[in-house]
């Protein structure tokens, strides 16, 4: 009840033709109020001859000249009262519309921004001219990471500084959040001048930064769109975004406009995942084995286990477009239990005693669980650790390695053979082979194809395969595809090969008379 009485009262009081009618009204309403009790008073000082007329009269006129005086003071605390509502009403929305940290307009302002100009873009679109410009730092996170936040913020907000001073009143400078920044340009569409702007933001950003006695150098990746007649404010921010994600993906350091084919590219990855995620539920990614034999006597020796993907509509999906996929969604662990499980099931049904060889993505040796998972698979399929061995790049380990290392060590502890996969193509790979208990190595294809006419391959296995031999590590030739392939490596005493020469991949129901064909269990299989 009070403080409905109280804003009741705030908002007569507020506007000051109201304070002048209710003080006014006060007034006429004091003096009837006197003349009343003026009369009531005269009647009872005539009842009561000890009082006199004018001791009366002086009450009444020193509570006449006390009135004026309450109200004023009245008055004058509501108008502070408006004045402190006012102020904070005003700091609030400069706090909701602004970043604390660089002084910037924040992400609700531009949101509220676009929604403003695209609703009169939609009456007139004439008066509409809108461009996004989405602007991410790139090699921020190494700066935050070594040199702490507040250092990161200071960058932030020097950054925000130089992108301020790039632009005009027709400009809105903007952070996103994190190290995302954007503009957003009122002038009309432009196709050069926004370019124009992009190629000056980069290099503005890429000028050192000098802050407190350290350096640091960065980039930024732009993603440029421009509104168009139905679109809405979400549309026109979205169409940014993927800009900017597809300026990422050409190496960083670069801008991209918005166009109808990066929008069909977009809607069509869009679609792609939707796919994925049914392919994943409905468990349409099968395993399919690609043999490997002893290049020594051609012997069977086991199988390398890929995931395939045959959509109804798409036809074959190609690992190298759903894997990457699978990892960005966060579903490589899902899908890589999934395909692991249906192959262990496979070989637990053949008669042969040959194991399995079976990638990991880099990206599942940040979860411990990892070898639990496996473990658990190969005892629900009876299967020995030792009929497994899993492959991993130099890029599993590099970004931490300590838990790469932990991951590994629990492997080897339950029977299962490490392998190095791609080996020559990473940046230190006898530091990692010297560190950690590898069994054998996968030479690359690359290094494989037309060795025989190219001198410098050929140097590089040579090379390799010597290397493998003293540390008492196997080696796996992939990709062989030529006889000429297969007698450079016989020559050379590689252990172990697979590719087309041998046999493509291909589903476990064609694995059963493969078997048959080489002899079932009494193919060769090494231990390591």
């Amino acid at each position: 009840m009070g403080k409905t009485w109280v804003m009741r009262e705030y908002s007569v009081l507020k506007d000051p033709f109201n304070i002048g009618f209710v003080l006014m009204a006060l007034g006429l309403f004091g003096i009837a109020v006197h003349f009343q009790i003026f009369e009531q008073f005269y009647i009872f000082s005539r009842a009561h001859e000890d009082w006199e007329v004018d001791e009366v009269l002086t009450g009444f006129a020193a509570a006449s000249a006390m009135l004026p005086v309450f109200l004023v003071r009245r008055n004058w605390r509501l108008s502070l009262a408006n004045i402190t509502i006012a102020s904070a009403k005003q700091q609030a929305d400069h706090v909701a519309l602004h970043d604390p940290l660089t002084g910037l307009h924040n992400r609700r302002y531009l949101q509220l921004l676009t929604d403003k100009a695209t609703q009169r873009g939609w009456a007139d679109p004439q008066n509409c001219a809108m461009t996004v410009l989405l602007i991410d730092l790139d090699r921020f996170k190494p700066i935050n990471d070594l040199r702490g936040h507040d250092a990161g913020d200071a960058l932030l907000r020097e950054v925000a500084k130089r992108l301020s001073a790039l632009c005009s009143a027709h400009h809105h400078v903007i952070r996103l959040g994190g190290d995302e920044f954007a503009i957003l340009s009122m002038l009309l569409i432009d196709i050069e001048a926004n370019s124009r702007l992009a190629r000056q933001i980069q290099t503005a950003l890429g000028r050192p930064f000098v802050l407190d006695g350290w350096a640091a150098t960065i980039s930024c990746s732009i993603g440029i769109a421009s509104w168009s007649e139905g679109m809405s404010a979400s549309d026109l921010l979205r169409n940014a975004d993927q800009a900017m994600y597809r300026a990422k993906s050409l190496g960083r350091g670069t801008y991209v406009h918005f166009d109808d084919e990066l929008g069909a590219a977009v809607r069509d990855q869009a679609s792609l995942e939707a796919d994925f995620r049914l392919a994943v539920e409905a468990g349409q990614i099968t395993p399919y084995f690609q043999p490997i034999h002893d290049i020594g006597t051609g012997a069977l020796s086991g199988f390398e286990v890929l995931s395939r993907w045959q959509h109804p509509t798409r036809g074959f999906v190609p690992p190298d477009r759903f894997i990457p996929l699978a990892e960005d969604l966060g579903l490589i662990g899902r899908l890589s239990d999934m395909v692991l499980s249906e192959a262990c099931a496979a070989l637990a049904s053949w008669d042969t005693a040959l194991g399995l060889s079976f990638n990991l993505s880099p990206s599942q040796f940040g979860d411990l669980t990892l070898p639990a998972r496996i473990f658990a698979i190969l005892q629900n399929h009876g299967l020995d650790g030792s009929r497994l061995e899993i492959e991993i790049t130099e890029r599993a380990v590099v970004a931490d390695f300590d838990k790469a290392h932990a991951i590994i060590a629990e492997l080897c502890a339950l029977g299962i053979r490490i392998s190095m996969d791609d080996f020559g193509t990473g940046t230190s790979s006898l530091a990692t082979l010297a560190r950690l208990p590898f069994s054998k190595i996968k030479i690359d294809r690359s290094f494989i194809a037309d060795i025989q006419i190219m001198p410098m391959n050929a140097k590089i296995v040579s090379g390799v395969l010597a290397l493998a031999a003293s540390l008492s590590l196997e080696v796996t030739a992939e990709g062989i595809e030529t006889a000429a392939e297969l007698d450079f490596l016989k020559l050379h005493n590689c252990t172990l090969g697979q590719g087309y020469l041998f046999s493509r991949p291909v589903p476990a129901a064609e694995i059963v008379a493969l078997l048959a064909a080489a002899g079932g269990s009494k193919a060769v299989r090494r231990s390591g």
